[in-house]
C-alpha cells in the first residue's frame, strides 16, 4: 500500500458476507473521521424489498462523488469499479470460505434477537429461505465474484491502493489501529 495515510479520505470496503465488512467499516469511520454508508442501507427497502437498481446506482454515485467516506458493501456492480478508481483505499476481506459461512451462521444466530441496524425497518432475515439464499451467496460471490474482483484489484491503477485482508490477525490489526 503506497498512498499516504494522511491522506486516505475515501475507503471501500468489499468482501464475502459474514467477514466483518461492517464492523471493520464502523470503527474506521471513528478512527478515521469518516462518513459511512453501508450499501445495504440503500439497497433495501423496509420489509426486505429490493430498491430499484436505477435508484440504488444514482444514490451510490453521489456519495462517491463526495470528498470524504467509507462505502461498506458492493452495491450494483456496475459501478463497483468507478467506486475503487475513486477510493484512495480499498480494503478486501478475503477469508477462507469456512470463516464467512461459520460467521454468517453466527450472525444468523444473533439476528433472532436483534436485526442488524444497518438494514431499515422491517428486514426479517431470520427465515429459512433467507439463510438458504444467503449460503448459495456466500458460495457464488466465493466462485464468481472473488476471482472477478482480483482480477480488477491487479490493475495498473488500484493495485497499489488495496489491502487484502485475509486472516483474522490483520482484521483486528485495522480494527485496532484504522489504516496507520
Amino acid at each position: 500500500m503506497n498512498a499516504e495515510i494522511k491522506d486516505i479520505r475515501k475507503i471501500a470496503v468489499v468482501g464475502n458476507a459474514g467477514g466483518g465488512k461492517t464492523a471493520l467499516s464502523r470503527r474506521l469511520s471513528q478512527l478515521q473521521s469518516l462518513p459511512l454508508t453501508h450499501v445495504d442501507s440503500i439497497q433495501f427497502l423496509p420489509g426486505m424489498k429490493i430498491r430499484p437498481h436505477k435508484e440504488s446506482i444514482e444514490i451510490l454515485l453521489e456519495i462517491q462523488k463526495g470528498e470524504r467516506w467509507i462505502i461498506d458493501g458492493y452495491g450494483p456492480l456496475d459501478i463497483i469499479e468507478k467506486r475503487f478508481q475513486a477510493a484512495d483505499l480499498v480494503i478486501f476481506i478475503d477469508f477462507p470460505l469456512w470463516r464467512h459461512y461459520w460467521w454468517c451462521t453466527k450472525r444468523q444466530i444473533q439476528n433472532l434477537w436483534s436485526r442488524r441496524k444497518e438494514l431499515p425497518p422491517g428486514c426479517d432475515e431470520v427465515t429459512w429461505a433467507h439463510t438458504k439464499k444467503l449460503y448459495k451467496t456466500l458460495w457464488q460471490v466465493h466462485t464468481k465474484m472473488r476471482p472477478e474482483l482480483l482480477r480488477i484489484f491487479a490493475r495498473d491503477a488500484l493495485k497499489n491502493k488495496v489491502i487484502y485482508v485475509r486472516t483474522l490477525r490483520e482484521w483486528k490489526r485495522i480494527f485496532t489501529r484504522g489504516v496507520t
